[in-house]
């Protein structure tokens, strides 16, 4: 073993490759018994299933090497199977030394001297030694063993074969003091039985019957086999005797597939005297059939008749499972070498094909006969390339003579007419003289495995190129730390000697390295790599490098060790790359950033950044002082941090319309303006207003919201009291000039009016009198027409305050006023937290209108409707125009409390509000239908009103109205 294995080292170090260990494992089939044996066996089979499965999933080299590997693990697994027969018949008394010599028993205890076994029981023991032997079945009996005081006691011995059985086999019990099945009279048998008992002494078990085929003697041993006595075996089960054709009682100790077939063969010889051979399979008394091997011979008296006959029975049941074992092994040895993915062939010792498998028949097309030349040497024509034919038959030869491994890539030749690179590597078989017995070889198709070569052999190149130019400082050092490598960018930085390149120089490199490194960086650096180096961690650290003029600069080092499979370090890999101008550009940015964020936290405005989805990912410390919170103090498990963020900082009563504008701002990328109610730290709600627009990249990608939030909580106030105070005094405003218009109506009305009533009175008294003085009457009628045209005259002065005329009318877009009277309204909506929407339908006509009229009627629909929906302090008023026929149609909804009287609200003096005057519905009628058009109102479902005028498309003033 220790010689092979040896060998076997040697031949895999010279050849580089693992077929040496064929010469061990060769030995440890032939010597190993047992769990070596079967650990072998295991070992082979796990190493060709992975080797399947490699080669089956990855492709390649990979799949090269395994198909390498299968091949050798087919050829061990060929070599162990033909070796077993070698060491079966070695036997296991070469690797068990204290196996007793074949026939010798072998006690379950020490076994005692000769002289100790009681004088009854030796014969027994001996035939037990004898039956053990020639059968292989081991035999168990008991014996009586002499005790110091020279009593007997039964204690038991197991009787071994003395040599190795490949099968598992039952051993077989029996006592001395069964009885021995002997006939009351042996009569004509007595010299069957003498020949019996002579087989018996060697064989262990032997028996005598008559001429007639009746038993007359069994020794022991085989009446324990059959579980059978004398007479049970001659018992007659018919009529007629045995030799007649009867049935005896030993058939039934014959499998019944055998038993007509023993029976017969025995009647024949009975008749004729011939010898009887047989085999067939018996009944054991553990109720098991095994073959036995049955041989009976006559014997005469001197006038030749039969006297009796004498046999013996051998239990071969052990030959039989054995050569059953050996064949499967065989017949499964030879599938395996058929189905092994390589290509495996035998030789003679002289080199004279003797076996070639089928996979290797169908790659090449080629047989035994055809790779066999007349003389019965090889030919190597018809599968090898004639530029590799002449160096594989040197080669082949060399090895032939010399028992050198044969091992050579070449061309080989399919059967299709291709050529594939192919490696052949063949092993000598020995016998123990030394002598070459057999040629064992394998040949591997490798064509795949030499043009991966090859491209890895290109990429090398390429790699090599690559390291070379790319742009940074790739460097390698030992496991003890030496640099052994520098890319050529790095040598050019170093300003290494171009001639001291030749050959990887460690300590030139050491040198060169030691000298660039800074001195304020140097401990440092060492420090660290040394301790990098002892603990195997990663090494990462900024330093200055001084390049080949002198200036230092700084690099970014890193190196990673590389690992083998037991984890031990082989190499340190780096990389330096040089981040001087970085760190000068990073040095610039972070002053700018100090610069800008100084800027931003002095500002007096509250700062916040979202990312594009809208989620906060900055604010400024202003705005975490006035909020009270950091961050990401509000996330909550299930929520985003946007949701989290404006649930605790808006006002309940403004967060729908945050909420509804900021997402519409979101998905359309639109800026965002809001005036809203802000949570404090202290629990208050300030108004704010807050802006926010996106900031976009190059493509125009929003990459960030930047917003700002302004405090206007004193505006708002100051707003609110200042818009009071406007409608106080726009009321106060009114009243006044309608007091001022009514004394002014009643001053201008009462002169006249008084003269006709006076002058009615002197009419009356003229014409009256007696006889009446129609000529004063005449002239008081006179002077009351004066004064009635004076009362009309100024009743048509205050007329012409409401009649319009057509001069001041212009072509007007309806869209631009009806914008400018929302944006009029905008702040008093704003104050009342309601929202005002427009929805012109595009390409509407201009009007020949008054604009500053119209203007006032949008005014007053609007107050009004803002002035509906005021308890609600919520919701929208929709502002709508669109064409209906030769019509423009323009709707003013709001969803306030509604109208009950919906014609009187546009009468003179009625209003449904505590403080109105009643006449602004009034005089909008009268504006609207001085421009030809009409004003009306109807209820909006579910709640509200809706005021709707229409205009001509073509306006004419009725002045008549």
């Amino acid at each position: 073993m220790i010689v092979s294995l040896a060998v076997g080292l040697a031949a895999c170090w010279s050849t580089r490759t693992l077929f040496g260990v064929l010469a061990p494992l060769g030995a440890v089939f032939l010597y190993a018994r047992g769990y070596w044996l079967l650990a072998a066996w295991i070992g082979l089979l796990i190493a060709f299933a992975a080797s399947a499965l490699a080669a089956l999933f990855y492709p390649g080299a990979i799949r090269e090497a395994a198909l390498s590997l299968g091949a050798l693990v087919a050829v061990a697994a060929y070599i162990g199977l033909l070796l077993i027969p070698a060491s079966l018949r070695r036997g296991n008394h070469s690797a068990v030394p204290r196996r007793p010599e074949p026939g010798q028993p072998e006690g379950l205890g020490p076994v005692p001297a000769h002289g100790a076994i009681h004088p009854d029981d030796r014969a027994a023991i001996a035939h037990a030694a004898a039956y053990a032997f020639w059968t292989g079945v081991p035999q168990v009996t008991g014996y009586r063993l002499r005790q110091p005081d020279g009593s007997y006691h039964w204690t038991e011995l197991r009787a071994e074969p003395g040599y190795g059985v490949s099968v598992d086999v039952d051993a077989m019990i029996s006592r001395p003091d069964d009885r021995w099945s002997v006939a009351e009279s042996l009569g004509t048998t007595m010299e069957a039985v003498k020949a019996a008992k002579v087989i018996e002494s060697l064989h262990g078990k032997a028996w005598a019957f008559d001429a007639m085929g009746r038993f007359t003697y069994v020794t022991p041993a085989a009446q324990v086999a059959i579980d059978m006595a004398l007479e049970d075996l001659n018992r007659r089960l018919g009529e007629r005797e045995f030799i007649d054709g009867g049935e005896a009682g030993w058939m039934r100790g014959v499998h019944p597939d055998d038993v007509d077939r023993a029976a017969s063969t025995l009647r024949h010889c009975l008749k004729t005297g011939e010898p009887w051979n047989i085999e067939y399979r018996m009944l054991r008394a553990t109720g098991q059939y095994v073959w036995h091997r049955i041989s009976a011979r006559p014997t005469r008296d001197d006038n030749g008749q039969i006297t009796g006959w004498f046999g013996t029975s051998i239990d071969i049941d052990v030959y039989k499972k054995t050569e059953a074992a050996l064949r499967a092994r065989e017949q499964h040895l030879e599938q395996l070498i058929d189905t092994v993915p390589a290509m495996i062939w035998s030789m003679t010792g002289a080199g004279h094909p003797v076996y070639l498998n089928r996979r290797m028949m169908e790659v090449t097309g080629a047989t035994t006969e055809t790779v066999t030349a007349p003389d019965g040497s090889l030919t190597l024509k018809r599968m090898i390339h004639p530029d590799f034919l002449e160096q594989a038959e040197r080669t082949f030869a060399r090895s032939v003579a010399t028992g050198a491994p044969y091992a050579i890539k070449y061309l080989q030749r399919r059967a299709d007419g291709t050529y594939r690179w192919t490696e052949t590597r063949a092993e000598a078989l020995r016998d123990e003289a030394g002598q070459i017995i057999r040629w064992y070889g394998v040949s591997v198709d490798i064509h795949d495995l030499i043009t991966t070569q090859t491209e890895l052999h290109l990429r090398k190149q390429e790699l090599t190129r690559l390291v070379d130019l790319v742009p940074s400082f790739l460097w390698r050092l030992t496991p003890d730390g030496a640099p052994n490598f520098f890319n050529r960018r790095f040598i050019d930085f170093l300003g290494l000697d171009e001639g001291s390149l030749e050959q990887p120089q460690t300590e030139q490199y050491a040198a060169a390295l030691k000298a660039a490194v800074h001195p304020d960086d140097a401990d440092r650096v060492w420090a660290g790599l040394k301790a990098c180096l002892s603990s195997g961690r990663p090494f990462a650290m900024r330093y200055r490098l001084r390049r080949h003029d002198g200036v230092y600069r700084w690099m970014d080092g890193r190196a990673e060790p590389l690992l083998d499979e037991d984890g031990s370090i082989i190499q340190w890999h780096g990389l330096s790359h040089d981040i001087d101008d970085q760190l000068r550009v990073e040095e610039a940015l972070r002053e700018s950033e100090r610069s800008l964020r100084q800027l931003v936290e002095t500002l007096p405005a509250l700062i916040y950044c979202a990312a594009p989805n809208g989620e906060p990912i900055y604010r400024s410390e202003k705005l975490r002082e006035f909020l009270g919170f950091g961050l990401a103090d509000k996330d909550e498990e299930g929520t985003t941090r946007l949701t989290g963020t404006l649930d605790a900082i808006i006002h309940p009563d403004d967060l729908p319309d945050v909420k509804e504008r900021y997402a519409h701002s979101l998905a359309t990328g639109s800026p965002y303006a809001m005036k809203h109610r802000l949570r404090r730290a202290d629990g208050a709600y300030r108004w704010v207003e807050t802006r926010t627009a996106a900031m976009r990249n190059a493509e125009g990608e929003i990459i960030q919201w930047n917003g700002i939030c302004f405090e206007i909580e004193d505006q708002v106030r100051a707003q609110e009291a200042l818009t009071l105070t406007q409608e106080r005094l726009a009321r106060a405003a009114q009243a006044a000039s309608l007091a001022e218009l009514s004394a002014s109506i009643a001053h201008e009305v009462n002169q006249p009016l008084a003269a006709v009533v006076a002058n009615s009175h002197a009419c009356q008294r003229w014409l009256t009198s007696d006889p009446p003085n129609l000529e004063r009457a005449q002239k008081t009628v006179e002077r009351i027409i004066r004064d009635a045209n004076s009362a009309a005259d100024v009743v048509g002065r205050v007329r012409a305050l409401f009649r319009q005329t057509v001069e001041a009318r212009n072509l007007w877009q309806l869209d631009t006023i009806l914008h400018e009277a929302r944006d009029l309204m905008l702040e008093e909506a704003t104050r009342r937290r309601i929202r005002v929407e427009v929805d012109v339908e595009p390409g509407l006509p201009p009007l020949a209108l008054d604009r500053i009229q119209i203007q006032q009627v949008l005014v007053n629909l609007i107050r009004n409707g803002l002035e509906a929906m005021e308890p609600a302090q919520r919701g929208a008023l929709h502002i709508r125009s669109m064409r209906a026929g030769e019509l423009i149609r323009t709707e003013v909804r709001d969803t306030g409390a509604g109208i009950s009287a919906i014609e009187k609200v546009f009468e003179p003096f009625f209003s449904t509000k505590s403080h109105g005057m009643g006449m602004g519905l009034a005089i909008s009628r009268t504006i609207i239908e001085s421009h030809g058009g009409r004003l009306w109102a109807e209820d909006n479902q579910p709640s509200g009103a809706i005021f709707i005028f229409t205009l001509p498309v073509e306006a004419k003033a009725d002045h008549d109205r």
